[in-house]
């Protein structure tokens, strides 16, 4: 009887071991291509930091008034390579183009928007209004495909770029 117990005991083991063998071998069929994809996705991250960038800055005015909030967007066209840079607005009218967080815009051709909206109430913000307000400039230099605005980012160069609203 205690060698049947033995043996009971010894496939028990065995069988454990199996199991375990098992659940390894079904981790690293599981971890192995998720963490080989997560290193090429980090890798393929690192190629935007290859795109020439150069340095645009400005200011933005609309009826003669400098703006103090919103952002300038530029969109790359005509065969511009990238994504599109962002500049936020400051008090003072001035702007600062970033893209992907790197400071500059991709070199070439852009359409340009810009937006700015009338600041929500501090009742809109605690009632967390879902409520868009209103523009505070003509809806043209805000929608991409109405604005008559765009602008060449000239590499090597520090761009300058006044962009007066009317």
């Amino acid at each position: 009887m205690a060698s049947a117990k033995t043996a009971n005991l010894e496939m028990e083991m065995e069988n454990r071991m199996s199991q375990s063998e098992q659940q390894t071998r079904m981790s690293k069929l599981v971890h192995r291509p998720l963490l080989l994809s997560v290193l090429l996705l980090a890798l393929g991250c690192g190629q935007e930091s290859d795109l020439p960038l150069a340095s645009v800055e400005g200011s933005v005015t609309y009826q003669g008034k400098l703006l103090d909030h919103g952002k300038v967007v530029f969109t790359p066209q005509g065969g511009a390579p990238g994504p599109p840079a962002t500049g936020k607005i400051e008090p003072g009218g001035s702007f600062v183009m970033r893209t992907s967080g790197r400071e500059g815009a991709a070199v070439g051709s852009h359409k340009v928007t810009v937006h700015s909206r009338r600041e929500l109430t501090p009742t809109e913000i605690r009632n967390r209004s879902l409520k868009i307000s209103e523009s505070l400039i003509p809806d043209k230099y805000w929608k991409q495909k109405e604005s008559p605005l765009t602008f060449e980012v000239q590499a090597g160069e520090d761009n300058e770029y006044e962009i007066i609203l009317e």
